[in-house]
């Protein structure tokens, strides 16, 4: 697993478009794409890019645990490129809803960050190694 991380509006996306050698037999897999995150392990594809995590587990009734273990079935056997935004970084939200949904996706990244391969920052358009295995 390969993951991408950066804040809101860095190039995350785009960055990863550039990137995949064929992107279009790679399924993007998240809110607002063909597939849903609800339907991660039946995905046909054997290359798969999950985005907009955090607005997932906003809308979903699992914690962050059951996340894990979901999105990691969802990846059994297949290449996985994960893009995450980082909300860790900033003012700290007045509401108690966002602050909670800060704090699970903050313990989801680090779990997903601790199985990945390799981790690229991206901001504002330029990459940065933090994490290759081998």
């Amino acid at each position: 697993m390969h993951i991408f991380i950066g804040g809101a509006h860095n190039g995350k996306r785009e960055f990863v478009r550039n990137w995949l050698k064929e992107p279009d037999k790679w399924a993007w897999v998240g809110p607002g794409h063909a597939w849903d995150l609800e339907r991660l392990a039946q995905v046909d594809s054997k290359f798969i890019v999950l985005d907009r995590i955090e607005e997932w587990l906003e809308s979903s009734e699992m914690d962050e645990t059951d996340a894990l273990a979901h999105i990691m079935r969802g990846m059994e056997g297949k290449e996985t490129v994960v893009i995450l935004t980082d909300l860790g970084r900033g003012i700290v939200p007045v509401d108690p809803e966002q602050r909670k949904l800060r704090d699970r996706c903050g313990r989801l990244y680090q779990w997903l960050i601790a199985e990945a391969d390799e981790v690229t920052r991206i901001w504002y358009g330029l990459a940065q190694t933090l994490k290759k295995r081998g």
